[in-house]
């Protein structure tokens, strides 16, 4: 069941992807990137446990990983200073919703009136943990960046060609990094009860990289087909 709500999820992504490029081309890329990194971020709030590993993974992590196409798609046929604008762009909308829910769960309770009032849920979910936020904006960033830099490299020594394997490279290689860094800083680095180097292996790297290496595969002719939809445009 869930690995069929995933692979529901990533086609539904996919979807949305290829009709924004179509229609709006990199202004419905840079949308897609600034609604789902907020998505994601709510989605990692619910686990969810899947028949081939032991231990439950965290949603977020489909939609998360096709970031990383977006990337590869901006770099590609829009060039990586879009890109890197793409990412920088969601940074700031991400801490601005951010802040914003913040303030929004500030506000007194209002009790006693037969109206929908669902302060505490509002608090529970849009409340994270300082810990996890500045974990989950630094892995972003970095992840994000080297990413749009790889694929950048690969493309000038490939001359411009094997779109595929260079996107497999680069989304894989920087999905491991978003992976390592966030979970180092989150339950390592910045934890008042750091976990175990094993630990951490085990548990928050290689349960969910292979999650995100199975849609990376599945990324891959995205990145192709994007490329027919920019040119008949």
């Amino acid at each position: 069941m869930a690995e069929f709500l995933s692979l529901l999820t990533l086609i539904v992504c996919f979807v949305t992807i290829l009709a924004a490029v179509k229609f709006f081309g990199k202004t419905g890329l840079f949308a897609y990137s600034a609604i789902s990194v907020v998505i994601s971020n709510v989605q990692v709030l619910r686990l969810t446990k899947y028949s081939a590993t032991d231990n439950p993974v965290a949603l977020g992590t489909v939609i998360f990983s096709t970031l990383f196409a977006v990337d590869n798609i901006l770099t590609e046929y829009y060039g990586s200073e879009t890109a890197r604008r793409c990412v920088w762009m969601n940074f700031m909308y991400y801490l601005f919703f951010t802040l914003v829910m913040k303030i929004t769960n500030s506000h007194p309770t209002v009790d006693n009136y037969d109206c929908v009032n669902l302060h505490r849920e509002l608090k529970i979910i849009f409340s994270p943990c300082f810990v996890i936020f500045v974990s989950s904006l630094i892995s972003y960033v970095v992840s994000q960046l080297i990413d749009i830099f790889a694929f950048s490299t690969l493309k000038k020594l490939m001359k411009s060609k094997y779109v595929s394997l260079r996107s497999f490279l680069s989304m894989a290689f920087s999905s491991f990094i978003d992976n390592f860094v966030f979970s180092a800083l989150a339950w390592m680095i910045f934890a008042k009860n750091p976990v175990s180097i094993e630990v951490l292996w085990k548990t928050y790297i290689s349960a969910a990289f292979v999650i995100r290496l199975i849609v990376v595969v599945l990324c891959v002719p995205l990145v192709k087909l994007c490329g027919v939809a920019v040119l008949k445009k």
